[in-house]
This record gives C-alpha cells, sequence and structure tokens, in this order.
C-alpha cells in the first residue's frame, strides 16, 4: 500500500496483483517455516505460539511440502502480470524472495537461527517490497520508496522480536540462535522498541499523534509485563494502523 500510495497515479488492478503475489510469498515462507522446522526438530512441546502444522501432525510432512510448494507456485502465476509489467527484475526479485522465505530456516543456512534474520527482514519486508511496488506502478527507480520503506520493515522488525521474545526458552532449547537467544531478552525488549518507535521518525507526521499512545500503550505492557504473546497482534495492529495513517495524509493533507 505505501509503494502504491508514493506513486502520482496509482493503479488499484496492478496495486491489487502485486497485493496477492505478496500474500502468497509470505504464505509460502510461513509454510516453509513449518515444514523446515517440523523435519529438524525446532518445534517442541514448550511452544507458546500457535499449533504448527507439521509438528502437530494436522498435515503430514510429506502433505505440508506440497502446500509450500503449491502456494510459492501460485505467487509465481500471479507474478507473471508483473514481469511483463516490470521486466526480468521482476522474475528475480520473485526467485529471490521464494528462496529466502526457504532457506529463512532450512539447512544448512537457516539465517533465521543465525542472528542474521533482522537486516533481512528490514530490507525484504520493508524498502525492498516498497522500492519495487512503486516501481511496477512508475516503471521507474526512486530512492524515496527505500528511504520510506525502512518504516514498514522496522515494524516487521518490532514483530519478529515480540515473536523471538515469546519463543524464548524453546529457541534456547533447539539451538535457534535468534538475537534475544544470543543476547538476552532485555536485549529483545530494547530491540522491540526502538522498532517501534524508527518509523514515527522515519516518516514524520501530524497523523502520527493519533498512534504514538497507542505505541507507549504497547511499551509499557512490553517492560511491565513477562506475557509477550498478547502483544503481537497489538504490534500488527500498529503496523495496519500506521499504514492508514499514512494513507489518509497522502489524500487528504
Amino acid at each position: 500500500m505505501i509503494g502504491t500510495l508514493l506513486a502520482p497515479k496509482p493503479d488499484l488492478v496492478l496495486f491489487a496483483i502485486t497485493l496477492l503475489c505478496g500474500l502468497f510469498i509470505q504464505m509460502g515462507t510461513n509454510l516453509a517455516n513449518d515444514y523446515y522446522d517440523c523435519i529438524q526438530g525446532k518445534d517442541t512441546a514448550v511452544r507458546k505460539g500457535p499449533r504448527r502444522l507439521g509438528a502437530s501432525g494436522l498435515v503430514t510432512k510429506n502433505h505440508l511440502f506440497w502446500l509450500m510448494s503449491i502456494t510459492f507456485a501460485i505467487g509465481f502465476i500471479l507474478s507473471i502480470p508483473l514481469i511483463f509489467r516490470g521486466g526480468p527484475i521482476i522474475l528475480c526479485m520473485y526467485g529471490l524472495a521464494v528462496l529466502l522465505g526457504i532457506f529463512y530456516t532450512k539447512g544448512p543456512i537457516s539465517y533465521a537461527y543465525k542472528g542474521i534474520s533482522e537486516p533481512i527482514v528490514l530490507f525484504f519486508f520493508g524498502s525492498v517490497a516498497v522500492f519495487f511496488t512503486n516501481y511496477l506502478q512508475t516503471l521507474q527507480f526512486s530512492i524515496y520508496p527505500l528511504f520510506v520503506g525502512l518504516a514498514p520493515g522496522f515494524f516487521s522488525i518490532a514483530l519478529l522480536g515480540a515473536n523471538n521474545l515469546r519463543d524464548f526458552e524453546e529457541d534456547k532449547l533447539t539451538k535457534k540462535n535468534t538475537l534475544v537467544v544470543l543476547y538476552g531478552t532485555h536485549f529483545g525488549k530494547v530491540e522491540v522498541s526502538l522498532a517501534l518507535l524508527a518509523p514515527l521518525a522515519i516518516v514524520p507526521s501530524i497523523m502520527n499523534l493519533f498512534l504514538i499512545p497507542f505505541i507507549f500503550h504497547i511499551l509499557k505492557k512490553l517492560w511491565d509485563e513477562d506475557e509477550i504473546t498478547s502483544l503481537l497482534p497489538k504490534i500488527g495492529i500498529a503496523f495496519i494502523l500506521f499504514t492508514c495513517l499514512f494513507a489518509l495524509k497522502a489524500y487528504f493533507l
């Protein structure tokens, strides 16, 4: 949405196709994480998050693999009109997105468990996503979307950090070396705090005044309570509100 709104004349059909393609990349990535964590024994009985398809036995490992593959394939089909629009670079970016989704948890790379997922999430869930969404709309390369894209990237880091705080005990047990496991829960809370505040500085706007009280509510809960699970949907809501306020500013201010 942010990348589209940065275009002078947004094409809503193109936006819808881009959105669906991104959605299937995200779903495929989640299924890949589920599958590779399952076959590597990374999910245990002490998991605090939602049940996963593979570890819970709801879906066989073989079926989960095919579900992941089909999801990425649907994403590729959706990317075809985008490739015709934007050229070979969009094909390369789709392939790179799939590889990053798979090797997030697939060994021997499994970069999510080596403390390097944050910069990848920052740029690919933020700057790169906004940049290429804007490129598809305008067919022009611009530095500004890369900068603005850091804002959703930091919200994604906040979600990732909160998720890692929630899963700290299990990740430590299964040697998932996230930054929270490597440097502790205090570091994780600092990471989430800075990631929630950074978008307000990257995209300064009077509209942020509506979001600041909610951000500080989340930060208070983060530092005052040990229960992290309830914060994940709140961070997601903050991300959605930020995007909606960005849209209101783009159209009315």
